[in-house]
Protein backbone atom coordinates (compact mmCIF):
# COMPACT_ATOMS: atom_id res chain seq x y z
CA UNK A 1 0.00 0.00 0.00
CA UNK A 2 2.68 2.42 0.84
CA UNK A 3 4.63 1.55 -2.38
CA UNK A 4 1.18 2.42 -4.28
CA UNK A 5 0.45 5.60 -2.45
CA UNK A 6 3.92 6.79 -3.40
CA UNK A 7 3.65 5.67 -7.06
CA UNK A 8 0.55 7.77 -7.38
CA UNK A 9 1.94 10.94 -6.14
CA UNK A 10 5.36 10.71 -8.15
CA UNK A 11 2.42 10.04 -11.34
CA UNK A 12 0.49 13.23 -10.78
CA UNK A 13 3.79 15.42 -10.02
CA UNK A 14 4.68 14.14 -13.09
CA UNK A 15 1.42 15.09 -14.71
CA UNK A 16 0.80 18.24 -13.05
CA UNK A 17 4.90 18.96 -14.45
CA UNK A 18 3.96 18.14 -17.94
CA UNK A 19 0.67 20.57 -18.23
CA UNK A 20 3.01 23.39 -16.33
CA UNK A 21 5.24 22.74 -18.95
CA UNK A 22 3.02 22.80 -22.17
CA UNK A 23 1.27 25.68 -20.99
CA UNK A 24 4.19 27.79 -19.90
CA UNK A 25 5.95 26.68 -23.48
CA UNK A 26 2.64 27.64 -25.68
CA UNK A 27 2.78 31.14 -23.45
CA UNK A 28 6.16 32.26 -24.11
CA UNK A 29 8.49 31.59 -26.76
CA UNK A 30 11.52 32.18 -25.36
CA UNK A 31 10.53 29.26 -22.97
CA UNK A 32 9.93 27.16 -25.63
CA UNK A 33 12.76 28.17 -27.28
CA UNK A 34 14.71 27.06 -24.10
CA UNK A 35 12.88 23.90 -23.04
CA UNK A 36 10.38 23.34 -25.94
CA UNK A 37 7.01 21.67 -25.22
CA UNK A 38 5.97 18.50 -24.59
CA UNK A 39 3.72 18.03 -27.65
CA UNK A 40 6.88 19.12 -29.82
CA UNK A 41 8.91 16.98 -27.96
CA UNK A 42 6.87 13.85 -28.97
CA UNK A 43 6.54 14.66 -32.34
CA UNK A 44 9.97 14.92 -33.02
CA UNK A 45 10.35 11.68 -31.72
CA UNK A 46 8.15 10.09 -33.72
CA UNK A 47 9.89 12.02 -36.61
CA UNK A 48 13.22 10.99 -35.56
CA UNK A 49 12.77 7.52 -33.90
CA UNK A 50 15.07 5.48 -35.61
CA UNK A 51 18.10 8.09 -35.17
CA UNK A 52 17.72 8.37 -31.35
CA UNK A 53 17.08 4.97 -30.41
CA UNK A 54 19.80 4.49 -32.55
CA UNK A 55 21.86 6.95 -30.19
CA UNK A 56 20.62 5.78 -27.27
CA UNK A 57 21.78 1.82 -27.76
CA UNK A 58 25.20 3.31 -28.65
CA UNK A 59 25.33 5.05 -25.28
CA UNK A 60 23.97 2.10 -23.49
CA UNK A 61 26.02 -0.16 -24.86
CA UNK A 62 29.31 2.03 -23.93
CA UNK A 63 28.32 2.63 -20.68
CA UNK A 64 27.01 -1.19 -20.21
CA UNK A 65 30.55 -2.44 -21.35
CA UNK A 66 32.25 -0.29 -19.40
CA UNK A 67 30.30 -0.99 -16.39
CA UNK A 68 31.22 -4.78 -16.73
CA UNK A 69 35.05 -3.78 -17.13
CA UNK A 70 35.08 -1.85 -14.21
CA UNK A 71 33.44 -4.15 -12.16
CA UNK A 72 35.50 -7.24 -13.34
CA UNK A 73 38.68 -5.17 -13.04
CA UNK A 74 37.93 -3.82 -9.38
CA UNK A 75 37.01 -7.32 -8.20
CA UNK A 76 40.46 -8.58 -9.93
CA UNK A 77 42.46 -6.59 -8.15
CA UNK A 78 40.41 -6.64 -4.45
CA UNK A 79 41.14 -10.55 -5.17
CA UNK A 80 44.84 -9.59 -5.51
CA UNK A 81 44.60 -7.38 -2.40
CA UNK A 82 43.42 -10.31 -0.42
CA UNK A 83 46.13 -12.85 -1.41
CA UNK A 84 48.97 -10.26 -0.83
CA UNK A 85 47.44 -7.68 1.81
CA UNK A 86 50.57 -5.20 1.40
CA UNK A 87 49.26 -4.55 -1.68
CA UNK A 88 46.35 -2.58 -0.52
CA UNK A 89 48.65 -0.32 1.65
CA UNK A 90 49.92 0.58 -2.38
CA UNK A 91 47.05 0.65 -4.31
CA UNK A 92 44.34 2.38 -2.63
CA UNK A 93 46.40 5.89 -1.90
CA UNK A 94 47.30 5.76 -5.68
CA UNK A 95 43.55 5.17 -6.11
CA UNK A 96 42.58 7.89 -4.11
CA UNK A 97 45.38 10.68 -5.53
CA UNK A 98 44.01 9.39 -8.92
CA UNK A 99 40.48 11.29 -8.17
CA UNK A 100 42.07 14.50 -7.20
CA UNK A 101 42.18 14.04 -11.17
CA UNK A 102 39.24 16.00 -13.60
CA UNK A 103 38.28 13.06 -15.11
CA UNK A 104 36.10 14.44 -17.47
CA UNK A 105 39.09 16.40 -18.80
CA UNK A 106 40.75 12.90 -19.60
CA UNK A 107 37.98 12.43 -22.57
CA UNK A 108 39.59 14.49 -25.07
CA UNK A 109 42.97 12.41 -24.35
CA UNK A 110 41.15 8.91 -24.84
CA UNK A 111 39.69 10.59 -28.04
CA UNK A 112 43.54 11.00 -28.98
CA UNK A 113 44.18 7.35 -28.20
CA UNK A 114 41.45 5.06 -29.04
CA UNK A 115 39.79 7.24 -31.74
CA UNK A 116 36.24 8.65 -31.98
CA UNK A 117 34.33 5.27 -31.77
CA UNK A 118 33.41 2.86 -29.08
CA UNK A 119 36.95 2.70 -27.42
CA UNK A 120 37.51 5.85 -26.22
CA UNK A 121 33.63 6.15 -24.72
CA UNK A 122 33.95 2.48 -23.19
CA UNK A 123 37.64 3.03 -21.45
CA UNK A 124 35.91 6.86 -20.42
CA UNK A 125 32.62 4.95 -18.71
CA UNK A 126 35.47 2.46 -17.01
CA UNK A 127 37.88 5.01 -15.50
CA UNK A 128 34.96 6.86 -14.07
CA UNK A 129 32.64 4.71 -12.24
CA UNK A 130 35.46 1.88 -11.84
CA UNK A 131 36.77 4.27 -7.97
CA UNK A 132 33.55 3.50 -6.77
CA UNK A 133 33.14 0.02 -6.91
CA UNK A 134 36.47 -0.71 -5.75
CA UNK A 135 35.83 1.66 -2.84
CA UNK A 136 32.69 0.08 -1.34
CA UNK A 137 33.89 -2.99 -1.80
CA UNK A 138 36.89 -2.21 0.15
CA UNK A 139 35.19 -0.96 2.88
CA UNK A 140 33.05 -3.46 2.90
CA UNK A 141 35.55 -6.15 3.67
CA UNK A 142 37.02 -3.85 6.15
CA UNK A 143 33.76 -3.48 8.15
CA UNK A 144 33.79 -7.34 8.78
CA UNK A 145 33.57 -8.16 12.12
CA UNK A 146 36.87 -9.74 13.55
CA UNK A 147 34.69 -12.53 15.47
CA UNK A 148 34.42 -13.73 11.44
CA UNK A 149 37.78 -13.66 10.64
CA UNK A 150 38.94 -15.20 14.05
CA UNK A 151 36.16 -18.07 13.17
CA UNK A 152 37.24 -18.81 9.41
CA UNK A 153 40.53 -19.26 10.92
CA UNK A 154 40.04 -21.39 13.62
CA UNK A 155 38.87 -23.62 11.39
CA UNK A 156 41.74 -23.31 9.05
CA UNK A 157 39.98 -21.92 5.89
CA UNK A 158 42.36 -20.95 3.72
CA UNK A 159 42.19 -17.72 1.59
CA UNK A 160 40.15 -19.10 -1.38
CA UNK A 161 37.31 -20.28 0.79
CA UNK A 162 37.11 -17.11 2.77
CA UNK A 163 37.51 -15.09 -0.84
CA UNK A 164 34.16 -17.11 -1.49
CA UNK A 165 32.20 -17.71 2.48
CA UNK A 166 33.10 -14.31 3.97
CA UNK A 167 34.47 -11.95 1.76
CA UNK A 168 32.24 -11.79 -0.83
CA UNK A 169 28.90 -12.62 0.80
CA UNK A 170 29.49 -10.35 4.06
CA UNK A 171 31.10 -7.24 1.51
CA UNK A 172 27.50 -7.54 -0.93
CA UNK A 173 25.79 -4.64 0.63
CA UNK A 174 29.01 -2.05 -0.15
CA UNK A 175 29.30 -4.04 -3.54
CA UNK A 176 25.73 -3.47 -4.05
CA UNK A 177 26.33 0.40 -3.24
CA UNK A 178 29.36 1.14 -5.61
CA UNK A 179 27.57 -0.68 -8.96
CA UNK A 180 24.22 2.16 -8.30
CA UNK A 181 26.73 4.86 -8.08
CA UNK A 182 28.46 3.28 -10.85
CA UNK A 183 25.88 3.27 -13.24
CA UNK A 184 24.98 6.68 -13.04
CA UNK A 185 28.28 7.36 -13.85
CA UNK A 186 29.03 5.37 -16.76
CA UNK A 187 26.44 7.10 -18.27
CA UNK A 188 27.93 10.57 -17.43
CA UNK A 189 31.37 9.06 -18.65
CA UNK A 190 30.25 7.80 -21.96
CA UNK A 191 28.14 10.68 -22.59
CA UNK A 192 31.14 13.63 -21.92
CA UNK A 193 33.29 11.46 -24.47
CA UNK A 194 30.68 11.72 -26.73
CA UNK A 195 30.52 15.19 -26.03
CA UNK A 196 33.95 15.54 -27.39
CA UNK A 197 33.76 13.42 -30.69
CA UNK A 198 31.57 10.74 -31.53
CA UNK A 199 29.85 9.79 -34.89
CA UNK A 200 26.83 8.42 -32.54
CA UNK A 201 25.59 8.75 -29.01
CA UNK A 202 23.02 10.92 -26.98
CA UNK A 203 26.10 12.86 -25.88
CA UNK A 204 26.78 13.99 -29.86
CA UNK A 205 23.18 14.77 -29.68
CA UNK A 206 23.24 17.18 -27.18
CA UNK A 207 26.44 19.25 -28.39
CA UNK A 208 24.68 19.47 -31.59
CA UNK A 209 21.50 20.48 -30.02
CA UNK A 210 23.12 23.10 -27.89
CA UNK A 211 25.26 24.18 -31.25
CA UNK A 212 22.23 24.23 -33.53
CA UNK A 213 19.76 25.48 -30.66
CA UNK A 214 17.24 22.53 -31.08
CA UNK A 215 15.52 22.86 -27.84
CA UNK A 216 13.46 19.49 -29.18
CA UNK A 217 16.89 17.53 -29.85
CA UNK A 218 18.54 18.62 -26.65
CA UNK A 219 15.26 17.79 -24.38
CA UNK A 220 14.21 14.49 -26.01
CA UNK A 221 18.29 13.38 -25.37
CA UNK A 222 18.14 14.03 -21.94
CA UNK A 223 14.92 12.29 -21.01
CA UNK A 224 16.29 9.55 -23.25
CA UNK A 225 19.53 9.98 -21.07
CA UNK A 226 17.76 10.04 -17.80
CA UNK A 227 15.72 6.94 -18.96
CA UNK A 228 19.06 5.10 -19.38
CA UNK A 229 20.33 5.69 -16.13
CA UNK A 230 17.34 4.97 -14.76
CA UNK A 231 16.82 1.30 -15.99
CA UNK A 232 20.56 0.26 -15.60
CA UNK A 233 19.89 1.47 -12.06
CA UNK A 234 17.08 -0.48 -11.54
CA UNK A 235 18.96 -3.27 -12.84
CA UNK A 236 20.96 -3.07 -10.52
CA UNK A 237 18.48 -2.60 -7.63
CA UNK A 238 16.51 -6.22 -8.82
CA UNK A 239 19.87 -8.03 -9.00
CA UNK A 240 20.19 -7.03 -5.64
CA UNK A 241 16.66 -7.98 -4.35
CA UNK A 242 17.57 -11.50 -5.93
CA UNK A 243 20.49 -12.06 -4.34
CA UNK A 244 20.46 -10.36 -1.20
CA UNK A 245 17.56 -10.88 0.63
CA UNK A 246 19.81 -11.86 3.59
CA UNK A 247 20.35 -8.23 4.42
CA UNK A 248 16.99 -5.84 2.60
CA UNK A 249 14.44 -7.93 5.07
Amino acid sequence: MKYLTRNIVYLIFIIVLIVLWEYQANNSKEFRLLLSSPSLIWEFFQDETFNLLMATWTTFIEAFIGLLIATSFSFLIIVLCLYNKRLMSYILPVMIFSQVIPLITLAPLFIIIFGIGLKSKIMMATLICFFPIFVNFSNGIRLIDKNIHEMMFIYGATITQRIKRMYFPLALPNIMSGLKIATTLAIIGAIVAEFNGADIGLGKNLFLAAKRLEPELMMTSLILSSLLGGLLYTSIVLIEKKIGKWYLK
